[in-house]
């Protein structure tokens, strides 16, 4: 008869096996995405491109979030993703901690570079690169991947890791637009992954890492 203990760990080994294969799965389909799929997308008229893009977005990357946390994980969306519990204060240090960076990129623009903020931003610009990212890719990576492997091991390793598969998600786009040997965007990325988990794990609120990173993307946008 097996031990109590043997089951548990062969559940564990199980949930991790699926929660591998639908992280290939999902990056898989981005890669193809991102790759092939993108010059379509942007074959149409600004809006619609726009548009198309958000939607595409939400179905590879919120959907299979929503039904893997309401059919495997058996939660409702909102409370596994702490969307509706510390709000207050998730705003509070989302605010604040975007107004911090925009002083820091106001200082770099202004003073270092000498030179202004560019604010002729398209319709793209705010669904995908500021409302979108914020809320999509932090569902993804900090709601859902950051807490699933917190609960295997340690939040420092789980944080390391998330934020290496955060730096990894960027790689299509950086090779449809042939950035990708711009070493210190890799650094730099990572970095922002590793912050926007430790907020996260502070806060108690998805809201704090989701104004954060939507504001730091509109930040970089304009310099």
């Amino acid at each position: 008869m097996e031990s109590k203990l043997s089951i548990e760990n062969r559940a564990k080994i199980s949930d991790t096996k699926i929660m591998i294969g639908s992280l290939f799965i999902f990056y898989f389909v981005w890669c193809i995405k991102e790759l092939w799929i993108r010059q379509y997308i942007y074959s149409f008229d600004e809006t619609t491109s726009a548009i198309l893009e958000a939607l595409v977005k939400s179905f590879i990357w919120i959907v299979p979030a929503w039904l893997y946390i309401k059919y495997y994980l058996h939660n409702k969306l909102f409370d596994y993703l702490k969307m509706n519990v510390n709000v207050k204060k998730g705003l509070f240090w989302g605010i604040v901690l975007s107004l911090l960076f925009g002083l820091y990129f106001g200082f770099e623009t202004y003073t270092f570079y000498q030179q202004s903020f560019q604010f002729s931003l398209s319709f793209n610009d705010y669904l995908n690169g500021f409302l979108m990212a914020g809320i999509a890719e932090e569902i993804i990576f900090r709601g859902l991947i950051l807490q699933e492997i917190s609960k295997r091991i340690a939040f420092l390793k789980a944080n390391f890791i998330t934020a290496l598969l955060f730096l990894v998600i960027h790689y299509p786009y950086w090779i449809y637009n042939e950035t990708f040997f711009n070493f210190g965007s890799h650094i730099y990325v990572f970095l922002i992954g590793l912050l926007f988990g430790f907020v996260f794990k502070k806060t108690g609120s998805l809201w704090s890492v989701i104004l954060l990173h939507a504001f730091h993307n509109f930040f970089v946008t304009i310099i």
